[in-house]
């Protein structure tokens, strides 16, 4: 099928290559992603079939059964490994160029197999619809543009993510990792610039980082958000609260959060238990570093993977999500509001809501401003209760995968697609 014929197809044939962790499950923000959309779109009739980079580093068996495991369970509909690779040096040459172009004539030889194979694919399975979530292979976008309709999910705009990385470093006056910073900002900006410009349309997961990829690319009408839905499998409406119990979750081998919850205890906790001498603060997530390892005690709880993560922000009176740095949509927020807990952030946690929204929760960015929304709201949890109510009920409505999934389907078919900034996640007033 031609790009330039009526794609307004019923029943989508999707080729969405992925960038998969397959260790993490529904623990991994791209996961999360990939996976509700994927199920929400088999669920509809559509098929969605996941191409994997094969990579000589993976646990070939955890991959497999990852991948076996999402087909089984109706999530996709099929998958495909994909085998690319090429001479180490070669590699390190076409990294120096930078500029994608570049890079994929010195590659060149490596990657017609690899798109030979991903075009006989799309034959085979009559593709109407490619979304690219695996930067590592973009260099086939090109190659079969005007022959199916091609779409880049970038996700998170890593230009932003860069940018913001580097700020940090300044700050904290960490210079040693700066070069390797500033090339993948470098990077970042190349490969977002030229694919961005060819390819039908450019998603991305929140507002901000749409505002950077605008002027990277400067093709603003091809760019949009969609947003990431939440799903609560086990509700927590009415779990017992432990009293000033503070809690804060994700990830923390990643920067963004690990950064956060360095910058909350060092900056903002010592000014809380001044007052409160009792607060907990609970720090949930796989993978924290030896950094926040060491920094418990009998107020600070590193409680490392949780397997029922919506219990512990359930039962925890406060939620805070104090990111210093990082982009893109923050699923935590909306989890903890989902699970009946009440938030206190900082603005760029909360970046992703317009600013009606933004007023319900409480957000600062000074040390001092945030310490005193915790104690205000743990002085007088219940002052927040109609607040909170609101909120909830706006999430469940607007963060649902179903409709996130409607948008998805627009954009892919080619037709207008409601038009995620007018939102009412991002542009209603909400009464107070």
């Amino acid at each position: 099928m031609k790009v330039d014929e009526d794609i307004s197809f019923a029943k989508l044939k999707m080729l969405w290559f992925v960038n998969l962790d397959y260790k993490a499950g529904m623990h991994h923000g791209g996961n999360l992603r990939f996976f509700n959309y994927a199920k929400e779109l088999a669920s509809r009739g559509h098929d969605v079939y996941f191409v994997v980079h094969r990579k000589k580093v993976d646990d070939v068996v955890a991959r497999k059964k990852c991948l076996d495991d999402l087909k089984q369970q109706g999530t996709i509909t099929d998958y495909f490994e994909i085998d690319y690779e090429y001479p180490r040096p070669r590699g390190k040459l076409s990294h120096i160029v930078t500029y994608p172009m570049l890079a994929n004539h010195l590659l060149r030889k490596y990657q017609v197999s690899t798109i030979s194979t991903l075009k006989d694919i799309i034959a085979d399975k009559q593709i109407n619809f490619c979304l690219f979530s695996d930067r590592h292979l973009l260099f086939v976008l090109p190659a079969i543009n005007q022959d199916v309709r091609t779409v880049i999910d970038w996700v998170d705009c890593y230009v932003l993510y860069h940018i913001r990385q580097i700020a940090v470093s300044l700050k904290k006056r960490q210079l040693t990792g700066l070069p390797k910073s500033v090339r993948y900002l470098i990077d970042a900006f190349a490969q977002e610039s030229y694919y961005g410009k060819r390819c039908a349309m450019n998603l991305v997961v929140s507002p901000v980082d749409k505002q950077y990829l605008d002027v990277i690319n400067r093709v603003t009408d091809r760019n949009s958000v969609l947003l990431n839905g939440v799903e609560v499998k086990n509700p927590r409406d009415g779990a017992d609260k432990i009293k000033n119990r503070i809690i804060f979750t994700g990830n923390m081998n990643f920067p963004p959060n690990h950064e956060a919850a360095i910058w909350f205890i060092d900056h903002v906790l010592p000014l809380i238990l001044k007052r409160k001498s009792d607060v907990k603060f609970v720090v949930a997530g796989a993978n924290p570093l030896e950094d926040l390892l060491g920094r418990r005690n009998s107020n600070i709880e590193v409680a490392g993977y949780v397997e029922g993560m919506g219990q512990e922000i359930a039962k925890s009176e406060l939620y805070v999500a104090p990111l210093v740095s990082g982009g893109g949509f923050k699923n935590k927020v909306v989890e903890a509001i989902a699970n009946g807990t009440f938030v206190v952030a900082t603005s760029m946690a909360v970046e992703f809501l317009g600013p009606d929204v933004q007023k319900q929760l409480l957000v600062a960015d000074a040390p001092e401003a945030m310490a005193q929304h915790v104690l205000a709201f743990l002085d007088n949890p219940q002052e927040f209760e109609t607040r909170l109510e609101t909120l909830k009920n706006l999430f469940s409505n607007e963060f649902t995968w179903a409709n996130r999934t409607n948008e998805l389907i627009s954009i892919a078919r080619g037709t207008p697609a409601y038009d995620v900034q007018d939102a009412l996640i991002l542009k209603t007033s909400v009464r107070h």
